[in-house]
């Protein structure tokens, strides 16, 4: 059957969990065509598997207008325990958000969703990808729909850009031909959601005794996951999970149950240390577990695949716009990989530390825990490892020092927040002063650049990129180099202006003078 649906220059994104569902809201609030295919059924899932959104992921969707909405479905934790009991404290992170927001993923699936569909996405459910092809103009995927009128049709849908978001078992990432090296970071791992009649004071609770380990956290709605280890029982994934044995580990772990009753749902799973070695062939991308799994530990997995689908999205619409430098499609893996390998590292790390088995182990561990909870710059290093907050990209030699960071949600000159110029796909440059000239640069650019001035003291002239990343910076001051400064930046990550765009300044500065 020959492709169907629009021709090339949609993006087509495999999977609607929360990677899925930000990516193709960035591409259709960017004005790219986007298609999402998920071959779960309903729009809602209530079980869920993240509860942690830290703060940079956050600042990325506060930039898309979802982040206050979000933050009143959960708690707010500023301080994070850590095995033996030392603290670490989030609320001396910059920016709005000096907490890790805890909430069930569905509400993160929810805010996400409804930002895709008003912006234009098209999300079908009950439609499974079962394979792909490409060539140098695009890619073909083979659909098959799982209910409906339609139910085992077969069919192939055409687009420019494929993005595989569909988990560990990505049918993307296998139709690729790519391996998926790693292990097993832990096994029969038992998950519940019970009723406590005695819930725990702190709104995480982490314990472990060497042989026993369990987490509790809350739904928000009188429902807690509940999840635990048992070292003398590693049973299979398929082994039905035993409510007495969850409540005599979660009793040798924490010194009690809480009092847990009414179990609604129960499983067990195994936790993976994975990641593929490319995050792109050709014109198909991997994001989020389809790329790379972590243990659980930290919460990091939800917030890297979204990191990952901000990282990306404008990447993809800058290319469908037809503006793009040839080499920016590759800085996604570039960037985005690195990453991931250090929080498989970091996470699996912080896993085996608390499932420490002997004695003289667990003690060593929590003295260096204390100790590096105790030391300010250390304790800084560790909160910006584990909301976000610290990661950096690598910038070229010589470049500023300010490139490649995280760009502060600075207040700007008339009113309003960085974070509130973002989300749309544009790059924006921020001036230090107020100076035509970058007025008129950056509406050389129209269409790809906003411009505006710091609304306080600022040394720095920097060019932002739309996940709200440095691309570029300068503190030149006079106006002429820093104006061939901003040019090249310019031309360097945005191409070349657009003819139409000089010619309409132009224009108007000569019917101004």
């Amino acid at each position: 059957m020959p492709p169907i649906g629009p021709p090339a220059g949609n993006v087509i994104v495999v999977g609607a969990g929360p990677t899925g569902l930000l990516l193709a809201g960035d591409l259709a609030a960017a004005g790219i065509r986007c298609t999402l295919l998920e071959r779960r059924r309903e729009e809602v899932n209530n079980l869920t598997r993240a509860f942690a959104v830290h703060a940079r992921t956050l600042e990325q969707l506060d930039a898309r207008g979802v982040a206050d909405a979000l933050a009143a479905t959960g708690e707010h934790v500023r301080e994070l325990l850590l095995p033996g009991g030392a603290r670490l404290d989030l609320g001396r992170l910059p920016g709005r958000f000096p907490y890790v927001l805890v909430t069930p993923q569905y509400e993160t699936e929810r805010v996400l969703r409804d930002r895709a569909l008003a912006a234009g996405a098209e999300i079908l459910h009950g439609v499974e990808a079962t394979g792909l092809r490409q060539d140098e103009t695009g890619v073909d995927v083979r659909v098959r729909r799982a209910d409906g009128d339609g139910a085992g049709a077969v069919e192939t849908r055409r687009a420019a850009y494929v993005v595989g978001t569909d988990g560990v078992g990505s049918t993307v990432r296998e139709s690729l031909g790519l391996p998926f090296p790693g292990r097993a970071a832990v096994r029969s791992m038992m998950l519940a959601d019970v009723r406590l009649d005695d819930p725990p004071r702190d709104v995480l609770t982490v314990g472990g005794t060497g042989d026993a380990f369990a987490f509790v956290a809350p739904f928000g709605d009188g429902w807690y996951r509940v999840i635990a280890w048992n070292r003398a029982r590693q049973a299979p994934d398929s082994e039905p999970v035993d409510f007495g044995e969850l409540r005599d580990v979660t009793r040798r772990a924490l010194g009690t149950d809480h009092g847990m009753r009414d179990p609604r749902w129960t499983s067990r799973f195994h936790s993976d240390e994975r990641q593929v070695p490319r995050y792109r062939v050709g014109r198909v991308f991997l994001a989020g577990d389809a790329a790379h799994v972590h243990s659980p530990a930290g919460g990091q997995g939800m917030n890297t695949g979204l990191q990952d689908a901000a990282n990306l999205s404008w990447r993809l619409a800058a290319d469908l716009h037809g503006w793009a430098p040839p080499w920016l499609l590759d800085g996604y893996h570039a960037e985005r990989h690195p990453v991931g390998r250090r929080v498989l590292v970091g996470s699996g790390g912080l896993l085996r530390a608390a499932l420490a088995e002997k004695p003289w182990q667990r003690r060593l561990r929590n003295a260096g825990l204390r100790a590096a909870a105790g030391i300010r710059p250390v304790a800084r290093r560790l909160a910006g490892a584990v909301s976000g907050i610290g990661i950096a990209y690598p910038a070229p030699r010589g470049a500023h020092r300010l490139a490649g960071r995280r760009a502060p949600d600075v207040r700007l000159s008339g009113g309003g927040r960085l974070s509130d110029l973002l989300g749309d796909g544009r790059f924006v440059l921020v001036a230090a002063v107020n100076d035509p000239a970058v007025g008129y640069l950056s509406r050389r650019w129209d269409g790809r650049v906003r411009h505006a001035v710091a609304g306080g003291p600022a040394r720095s002239t920097v060019l932002v990129r739309p996940d709200g990343y440095i691309a570029w910076a300068t503190d030149e001051t006079a106006p002429d180099r820093r104006a061939d400064a901003i040019r090249a930046a310019l031309a360097h990550w945005c191409g070349r202006p657009a003819e139409h765009a000089a010619e309409r300044v132009a224009a108007a500065e000569e019917k101004g003078g």
